[in-house]
């Protein structure tokens, strides 16, 4: 490796109980046809959490808010195997019209309760854990809160 890698932000949104989730396009060179939360690189000169707010924009259509951090990730990346660098942020959804981008070929709204039986990456898997402790007292929800049955992922 030359010593270059890339920064990259992830944005887990959430609106009215949902989190968002979009299915990376079958060309993309890094996990296609897999499901996730949006992604993209930060740009030079551009702090993370600007980039969140455009890549949010750009990938979904929606204006948020940030809300915080929820965990940070490492991976090398395409033929290449640039090593990147991430942080995952919670957000809000604030307003916009959801489209899918050409990086995505689909997007669905995932009930919170619905995120721990998902057949998903590992980093996403912290990423929801994550997103649940912190939300749990606000929502009243302890460690032995209910998750629903079975597998949402197709």
């Amino acid at each position: 490796m030359d010593g270059r890698f890339l920064v990259v932000v992830a944005f887990l949104i959430e609106r009215d109980g949902h989190v968002l989730l979009l299915r990376r396009s079958p060309a993309k060179d890094h996990a296609p046809g897999e499901w996730d939360v949006g992604s993209g690189r930060v740009r030079q000169g551009e702090s993370p959490l600007e980039a969140v707010l455009r890549e949010a924009k750009e990938e979904t259509g929606l204006s948020v808010d940030v809300i915080g951090p929820l965990d940070t990730f490492h991976f090398y990346r395409g033929r290449a195997r640039a090593e990147a660098v991430g942080i995952t942020f919670h957000c809000r959804a604030t307003g916009g019209e959801l489209t899918v981008s050409p990086e995505h070929d689909e997007a669905r709204w995932v009930p919170i309760e619905q995120l721990l039986d998902l057949d998903c990456a590992d980093w996403m898997r912290r990423c929801f854990a994550a997103f649940l402790a912190r939300r749990a007292p606000a929502a009243g929800a302890g460690p032995g809160a209910s998750r629903a049955p079975g597998r949402s992922r197709s």
